[in-house]
């Protein structure tokens, strides 16, 4: 596992199965809208990377909800209480200072229906926070106008090739669209935050590698909304 600079991992090896992971990319994304001492109910939570890190290094409560049995099992071996369950279907007990809905409401029939749910769950003075693939960085821009697909309609080279976002996702969202469902559904964005990507540091790297991962660091340091592919953002409610 890599580390970056705020010593959080940044990535896995490409070869491991999404499922698989422990961490991902996005989730140093996500920490710093966390606050310290909170209890926390993440939803879609994995194999409990992200609840471990704010259990220990945040001194957080934490409490995952996932519909894999693999997953759960995997949390409790890491003493995460985890709630089975799928938060479009079922009923999800208790109120939580922070509820996190990280890289899951891209998978959902309606989206908007489960950020009016959770509500009930959040703490008067809690926060929600959403992180998305952000369906507008600069990368998808240009691919789109190239002729690709909005998504893959396969897991084979050949299907990547065709599509940008994955199968599984069916909604897409930029920051636009995630502050309107928010807004729609009765809370108020307060802080966003942008997934900054590995900028290659590599000095074996061919010069024209090295020069486009520069331009794309400058303009991330300009606009990250415009080259970030991941977004999240911290609401509370109105």
């Amino acid at each position: 596992m890599k580390k970056g600079k705020d010593n959080l991992p940044t990535t896995f090896d490409k070869q491991d199965a999404y499922y698989q992971q422990d961490w991902q990319d996005y989730y140093p994304t996500i920490i710093p809208l966390v606050p310290t001492d909170s209890s926390v109910l993440d939803v879609g939570c994995g194999r409990g990377g992200l609840l471990k890190y704010l259990r220990d290094k945040k001194d957080c409560f934490v409490m995952g909800l996932d519909i894999s049995d693999d997953a759960i099992t995997v949390c409790r071996k890491k003493d995460i209480e985890v709630i089975k369950g799928d938060v479009e279907e079922d009923r999800i007990p208790g109120t939580y200072d922070v509820i996190i809905l990280s890289a899951v409401i891209e998978h959902l029939i309606d989206p908007l229906s489960v950020l009016n749910k959770v509500r009930d769950n959040l703490d008067k003075k809690g926060c929600l926070i959403v992180g998305v693939p952000n369906f507008s960085q600069l990368s998808a821009r240009i691919q789109y106008l190239l002729g690709r697909n909005v998504k893959v309609f396969g897991d084979t080279e050949g299907d990547k090739k065709l599509g940008i976002q994955p199968y599984d996702h069916i909604q897409f969202f930029n920051k636009a669209s995630l502050s309107y469902i928010l807004e729609k559904t009765g809370y108020t964005p307060i802080e966003w935050s942008y997934h900054k990507s590995s900028f290659s540091r590599d000095p074996k790297a061919p010069l024209h590698k090295l020069l486009f991962r520069w331009i794309i660091y400058k303009l991330y340091t300009i606009d990250p909304e415009l080259v970030s592919g991941f977004i999240a953002v911290k609401a509370v409610k109105v």
